[in-house]
């Protein structure tokens, strides 16, 4: 069994319509075949993978394959219960200020921006910490904007984390010299809040540490067209940005008198795979497997276990 801090994440992104959803599906084939037990997840609100493998899935994970099984996260489903779980935490902080009205900030909570993402992000907490039986998980991510924000949050929130952290200090040594006169030390607010505070930065920590591991794998999906190739380039600049690289460029849907020259000149070759156009697409496991069959070399150096 695999270490759960070595554990191989492949994530595969990408603009809409690239192929992310067959690609990774191929993926997890392939990594399935050659043993490694997989999950492949679903993390794009569209779930195509029931489409791919022609059958329906869940936020269970099941089985299709030998080693082979598959995840559909519900973003609504994680929404709700982030709220849920916010709000009970606001009612055992505040349970003592009756003048607080929880419901109506909680009313605004609900329609905060970055939501979706959040959810993502306890989703894919979730899929780790129940994957201790796994080899491998393959994630089939969003379309781009979706995706560079899941990437983005554990950064972005760790600045605002420890702001917060920082007010929160300097707000309380000015209620703790209030509280001395009127009635001693403050601690259980204090205590209570600056906890959570450090629950989440440990959390966003570890996610960050997660995304940037050497067994973390961003796979770049792209056609071998014009604009398909910009927004790679822009993701590959967005995610640099926060320390993320680039595993592999996977050029999906590659004609059979087709080369990628515009696209060598821009990412190294090394770091280059090719998966050809199929007529017709790539439908059921059956359709996915003779392709895994005709395409080894490639699967092979995407997933970078052989």
């Amino acid at each position: 069994m695999t270490a759960m801090s070595e554990l191989p994440i492949h994530f595969f992104i990408g603009k809409g319509g690239v192929g992310k959803s067959t690609t990774s599906a191929l993926t997890a084939v392939h990594l399935a075949a050659t043993g490694r037990r997989t999950l492949l997840v679903s993390m794009d609100p569209a779930h195509n993978q029931c489409d791919i493998f022609g059958m329906r899935f869940s936020g269970k994970s099941r089985p299709v394959a030998p080693n082979l099984a598959v995840r559909e996260i519900d973003t609504e489903y994680w929404i709700r219960r982030y709220l849920k779980e916010t709000r009970n935490h606001l009612k055992r902080t505040y349970a003592y200020q009756s003048a607080f009205n929880l419901q109506d900030h909680f009313n605004v909570l609900q329609y905060a921006p970055g939501l979706e993402e959040y959810a993502l992000l306890l989703a894919f907490e979730d899929v780790i910490q129940a994957a201790g039986g796994q080899d491998a998980i393959v994630f089939d991510m969003a379309p781009t904007a979706l995706s560079l924000r899941f990437f983005s949050l554990p950064s972005i929130s760790l600045v605002w984390l420890d702001e917060l952290l920082k007010l929160r200090g300097a707000i309380c040594d000015k209620k703790e010299i209030i509280s001395k006169i009127k009635m001693g030390a403050c601690e259980f607010e204090t205590d209570r809040v600056r906890k959570k505070l450090d629950e989440l930065i440990a959390s966003h920590t570890r996610l960050k540490s997660r995304f940037m591991s050497t067994s973390t794998h961003v796979n770049l999906v792209l056609n071998n067209d014009r604009l398909s190739l910009s927004e790679a380039r822009r993701i590959e600049r967005r995610l640099a940005g926060i320390d993320i690289p680039i595993s592999r460029i996977v050029v999906n849907k590659m004609g059979p008198e087709e080369t990628p020259d515009d696209i060598a000149e821009i990412f190294p070759t090394e770091r280059l795979s090719m998966l050809p156009l199929v007529p017709g697409g790539i439908l059921g496991l059956e359709g996915l497997e003779q392709v895994v069959a005709g395409n080894a070399g490639a699967l092979c150096s995407i997933a970078e276990g052989c």
